[in-house]
C-alpha cells in the first residue's frame, strides 16, 4: 500500500472520503489519531467577531480565576464592579472591573476547564488584553505541598485536547521565560513563599486513576488540574503574556483521595487573589 493509499484509508470513513486528500496531504501530515494532526496556519475560518467583542476600554490585563467565593465577596463590598459579560452559549462569563491606584484590570469568573480557557483568552484578547494572570486550586500530588504554599506553574503535561490545536505536539508546555521572571520577582518583593512547579493538565478529573498518578509524580509533576496547559499553549500561539498560580487544595495519590476540605480556605484563595492582582500589574 502506498503513502497515498494510507493516508486515503485514515482520512475516509465508510468508503467516502471526507477530504480533498490532494489539497492538504502537503500542508497537515494525516495521522492514526486526530488529536496529532497539527495545523500551523494561523489563519482560521472561526474567529472571534468583533462587532459582538469590540474593544470596549483601553484595558490591557485581566485576572482569570476560579474563586466564585472571593469574587462575590468583592462584588459585594463594591471593591469590583461587573463591566459585561462574555455572550457565549450556556451560563454567560461575567467580567468585572478592578480599578486600582494605577490602572483598571478586568476580573473574569472562569468556568473550568481547557476549552473554555482558551475560548476566554481568544475571545479577551480580541477585545485588546494582552496580560493575564490566573489563579485557582489544584490537586497535589505531593502530600508534604500543603494549602499554605503558592505555587507558581513553570510547565504542565498536556494531558488534556485544547493545547494541540494550538501548538504541534509535545509532552510539555512552559511557561514563557520573561513572564515567569516578572512573577517571580513580584512574588519575592511580596517575601512570599512559594514554589515553582510543573502541573498534570487533564480533561477528566475523575479518571485520575492510580497508576496515571504514580505515572505523573515520576515525571515531577507536583499538582493536577484542569486549565494550565491549554492557557500556556494559547498564550504562545497569539503572543500573550500569561502565568498561572495555584494553591494545594486536595490530595491526589494512588493511596486515595483526601479532599482536605480545600473549599473552606477562604483566607488562602482571597490571599492568592490579592497576589494575583499584584503580578498582573506587573506583567
Amino acid at each position: 500500500m502506498n503513502k497515498d493509499q494510507e493516508v486515503r484509508n485514515m482520512l475516509s470513513e465508510n468508503g467516502e472520503e471526507r477530504v480533498a486528500i490532494k489539497e492538504i496531504k502537503n500542508k497537515i501530515i494525516a495521522q492514526p489519531f486526530p488529536i496529532l494532526e497539527y495545523d500551523a496556519n494561523k489563519l482560521s475560518i472561526t474567529k472571534v467577531k468583533t462587532d459582538i467583542y469590540p474593544k470596549r476600554k483601553q484595558i490591557k490585563r485581566c485576572l482569570i480565576t476560579y474563586f466564585q467565593d472571593v469574587v462575590v465577596k468583592m462584588e459585594t463590598s463594591y471593591k469590583i464592579f461587573e463591566a459585561f459579560k462574555l455572550r457565549i452559549e450556556g451560563k454567560r462569563p461575567e467580567v468585572y472591573q478592578l480599578d486600582t491606584p494605577s490602572e483598571s484590570i478586568y476580573v473574569l469568573l472562569c468556568p473550568l476547564g481547557a476549552p473554555q480557557a482558551a475560548r476566554m483568552l481568544e475571545i479577551l484578547s480580541a477585545m485588546g488584553v494582552q496580560k493575564f494572570v490566573v489563579c485557582g486550586g489544584a490537586g497535589t500530588l505531593d502530600d508534604s505541598i500543603t494549602g499554605e504554599k503558592i505555587l507558581l506553574a513553570t510547565a504542565a503535561v498536556r494531558d488534556e485536547g485544547t493545547s494541540y490545536h494550538y501548538l504541534p505536539p509535545a509532552r510539555e508546555v512552559a511557561i514563557n521565560e520573561n513572564v515567569r521572571q516578572k512573577v517571580v520577582a513580584c512574588l519575592q518583593a511580596e517575601n512570599q513563599d512559594y514554589l515553582e512547579i510543573k502541573t498534570w493538565t487533564t480533561d477528566a478529573s475523575f479518571r485520575e486513576t492510580p497508576d496515571k498518578v504514580e505515572m505523573r509524580r515520576q515525571e515531577g509533576c507536583a499538582t493536577v488540574e484542569m486549565e494550565c496547559a491549554a492557557y500556556y499553549a494559547v498564550s504562545q500561539f497569539k503572543g500573550l503574556d500569561c502565568a498561572v498560580l495555584l494553591y494545594a487544595g486536595d490530595v491526589v495519590h494512588k493511596e486515595g483521595w483526601d479532599y482536605r476540605n480545600w473549599h473552606s480556605r477562604n483566607d488562602m484563595r482571597e490571599h492568592l487573589f490579592d497576589l494575583a492582582v499584584k503580578c498582573v500589574l506587573k506583567l
